[in-house]
């Protein structure tokens, strides 16, 4: 995934973020435990929200407690526990890395296709653990979302919302696999809207890049010119982002079984972080930012 989706942290209660934290540094813990250390690398606060969400859904019990670590060796700080929804979040990520790179290589040119040949030997150990530890549903669900999307990119797709809705259903799909009776359509909902909204931001983020490198980015298809563009993202993105965001909170209302703590951690994610990070990429970034 793409780095947005991250906690705004001005606005979070101390317990709060003491709480994120664990579960980023449990998330990175669990990630060497079960991926290896390399897979570390990849951590991201979009996998750290998988992970929040996947606790609050299955209503897991969790441990926290402080611990030192290579990257921080002085200071202990918070961790959580290793515990299922961290593990299957590791191997999530390691699937997602995985294509990410097959893509990049199939798509990109120069440098950075050569960056990624060079990474995908890595990526293919990262991804033959996840399937030995059985999340052959998630690979099958990353494989066919991936393949769609590189459908979509090769025929020129000049609707947004087609792309942003197959990497969606994807998001949505891998947080369901494993949950059972209400938690599965809740999570297909919030990874449904949060996977629209990751996709539309990064899309609207990378047009200018994606217009003089000549890459796919559905926004150069949908609009005849850049003035078109400059009027979409100054009077028309903020609210089509926002009710994806209102969509996600809607459906998180519905989580009886998520801790208090986790349902604070998601919902300052969702009303503030969010917000600030599509207020970076429109160029609008908050003077009390991060």
């Amino acid at each position: 995934m793409f780095g947005y989706v991250k906690p705004f942290i001005p606005n979070l209660r101390v317990k709060d973020y003491e709480l994120y934290k664990s579960v980023y540094c449990g998330l990175c813990r669990s990630m060497g435990n079960h991926t290896g250390g390399v897979s570390r690398m990849t951590l991201s606060y979009d996998m750290t929200f998988f992970a929040l969400v996947r606790l609050a859904l299955s209503g897991e019990d969790y441990g926290i407690r402080r611990r030192r670590c290579a990257v921080h060796p002085i200071k202990k700080r918070p961790m959580m526990d290793d515990n299922d929804a961290l593990a299957y979040t590791s191997y999530v990520s390691a699937l997602l890395v995985y294509h990410k790179l097959i893509d990049t290589v199939a798509d990109e040119k120069g440098a950075k296709r050569t960056a990624a040949k060079l990474l995908v030997p890595y990526a293919d150990r990262l991804q033959k653990k996840a399937l030995r530890a059985g999340c052959c549903e998630a690979q099958e669900i990353v494989s066919l979302a991936m393949a769609e999307l590189s459908a979509l990119e090769k025929e020129h797709c000049a609707v947004p919302d087609m792309p942003a809705d197959v990497f969606g259903r994807m998001l949505g799909d891998l947080l369901a696999v494993g949950l059972d009776g209400s938690a599965v359509l809740i999570a297909r909902e919030i990874g449904l809207h949060t996977g629209r909204w990751v996709y539309l931001t990064d899309a609207v983020f990378d047009y200018e890049d994606d217009r003089k490198k000549g890459s796919y980015n559905p926004f150069l298809y949908a609009f005849s010119d850049e003035s078109e563009m400059a009027e979409f993202r100054e009077h028309t993105l903020r609210g089509i982002m926002t009710m994806e965001s209102d969509a996600i909170a809607r459906s998180l209302l519905l989580a009886n079984a998520c801790a208090p703590g986790l349902r604070a951690c998601i919902e300052n994610i969702i009303y503030d972080g969010m917000e600030s990070a599509l207020s970076s990429v429109v160029g609008k970034e908050k003077n009390d930012g991060e």
